[in-house]
């Protein structure tokens, strides 16, 4: 039998394929089971505000909102809340990228 010149023509005997993925897929199970087991849970902070709702309302909708009303509010404002939402970003065609600069 010729040895090969190569790494890539080399080849691992089956068994020790099926080892390294094993190996392999226990150090990834094993570290995040460490990280899970060590580093501590921290606060959670779910407030992020009021957000819009409402179908059509998106800039990223396909569908023009209702014309005829307003969308109802979900949420009494919160009494910290001295203004409404910010001016929503204007409705643009998106341009291509890599065009003439």
């Amino acid at each position: 039998m010729a040895m090969r010149k190569y790494d890539e023509d080399r080849e691992i005997p089956s068994p020790w394929e099926w080892v390294i993925i094993t190996l392999f897929s226990i150090a990834i199970a094993a570290f995040g089971w460490f990280v899970y087991r060590i580093v501590p849970e921290g606060p959670r902070y779910w407030d992020v505000g009021q957000l819009p709702d409402t179908p059509a309302e998106s800039i990223y909708s396909t569908e023009q909102p209702w014309e005829s009303r307003a969308p109802q509010r979900q949420l009494q404002r919160l009494p910290e809340a001295k203004k409404g939402l910010p001016p929503k970003p204007r409705n643009e065609q998106l341009r291509e990228r890599g065009g003439a600069r």
